[in-house]
């Protein structure tokens, strides 16, 4: 299966995909995908309709551009079990705090499958499409331009997968922040920062003192005692990037394969290590 997505949970679904379609439809889709032939698309719960732009085909008796509705539907998880994986994620700090802040845990499977609920689709099955085009092959390549469009969009917003299976992006921040865990992280990350205090030097400023009447010559040149072998270092002071981790790791303007976050993460460490040489 080709690497065609930039996130795991994206070429996770891309990979259902690749599973029941034959490798001259999926280049005609993602052909489609580039080129710009969807016209619009949107998210209505769990399904995503899209309108695609067709070709003339003469065999078909199609003389004029058409423009398919396309469409795809995602199987809901039942509330119960969004009870039961919202508790399960609410009491671990691991989970909740980088979904508080826009980000999608790399192991956020292994919570849910423990209690038989998968976010992504496994299989065709649970996963349904229809298009109105007259190919009678199921996904046609307005299908899979539909699955690749959609791919590249759960790269950018991995939240759109809690839609697209029955919770809103709403309803999930709000359901996290009333567990005890979220109320607590909730209020921290609310919190207004502290507002900087001017200092009058960067350095701690040497303190005088009264110099002695009368300083012998081996006072002056040894001191009275002895110098520390060595003072370690302090360690760096890591630079803080919740503004840019609340973005996610590949935020809308972003289309970059690395992650935003550890692009600005680098940037961040070399103005500090700029800062600290030039002083």
């Amino acid at each position: 299966m080709s690497k065609t997505s930039k996130t795991w949970w994206g070429q996770r679904f891309i990979d259902v995909l690749e599973r029941q379609s034959d490798p001259g439809r999926l280049a005609r889709g993602r052909h489609y995908l580039n080129t710009q032939q969807i016209r619009q698309w949107e998210v209505r719960g769990g399904r995503v309709e899209a309108r695609i732009r067709g070709k003339v085909n003469p065999y078909y008796g199609i003389h004029e551009v058409p423009i398919y509705s396309t469409w795809l539907a995602f199987e809901p998880i039942p509330a119960a079990a969004w009870d039961e994986a919202l508790d399960l994620i609410g009491s671990r700090a691991g989970y909740i705090s980088r979904l508080l802040v826009n980000e999608m845990p790399d192991e956020m499977e292994r919570p849910l499958s423990a209690l038989g609920v998968r976010l992504l689709p496994q299989g065709p099955g649970e996963i349904q499409s229809g298009c109105d085009c007259p190919d009678l092959e199921a996904p046609c390549k307005h299908t899979a331009a539909l699955f690749y469009l959609l791919a590249s969009r759960l790269d950018q917003d991995p939240f759109m997968l809690f839609e697209l299976r029955g919770l809103s992006r709403a309803q999930l921040i709000g359901r996290l922040k009333a567990t005890p865990l979220g109320t607590a992280l909730a209020s921290a990350l609310d919190e207004a920062p502290v507002p900087p205090v001017p200092k009058a030097s960067f350095f701690t400023r040497p303190l005088l003192l009264d110099q002695p009447k009368t300083v012998s010559p081996r006072d002056f040149w040894r001191g009275q005692r002895k110098l520390p072998a060595g003072v370690e270092p302090p360690p760096p002071v890591g630079v803080s990037g919740i503004l840019i981790r609340k973005g996610g790791n590949y935020p809308s303007f972003w289309d970059k394969e690395e992650s935003f976050v550890d692009v600005m993460d680098a940037f961040y460490e070399q103005v500090r290590k700029k800062g600290k040489d030039s002083f």
